[in-house]
């Protein structure tokens, strides 16, 4: 049984509709919708919120009670991967980051230089 799947089941357990359940979680309706139709998958926040409100252990969210997602306040490997399905890696190291980490503070320093310039102007007067 898919996470959305549980999460509509534990929901419905309690005659909430969909936007009962993003009302206590302040999300919009939708956001349970991709839930729910595993569209999307919570984020690590918003899944221990949803665990809460449904007063579920976190793990009875998950297909098999023996692939737990969290032990000893960690992710499991498994839980990881599954994120990271729908979350794309990125290299910080790549030379496309630098570059534009390098103009960005490069347009920075510009605007501040600027701003001290006005600020001097102003003070002038």
């Amino acid at each position: 049984m898919s996470l959305g799947t549980k999460v509509r089941q534990y929901r419905e357990a309690k005659n909430w509709s969909q936007d009962d359940l993003a009302l206590r979680l302040d999300v919009t309706q939708s956001t349970i919708s991709n839930i729910e139709s595993d569209k999307s998958i919570p984020n690590s926040l918003l899944l221990n919120r949803i665990a809460k409100e449904l007063d579920v252990d976190i793990n009875d969210l998950f297909n098999d009670s023996s692939n737990n997602i969290m032990s000893n306040n960690e992710f499991s490997d498994h839980a990881v991967a599954a994120v990271n399905q729908y979350n794309p890696v990125f290299n910080m190291h790549s030379p496309e980051i630098i570059e534009s980490i390098l103009k960005n503070q490069e347009q920075i320093s510009k605007l501040i230089e600027s701003q001290n310039k006005l600020i001097e102007n102003l003070l002038k007067k």
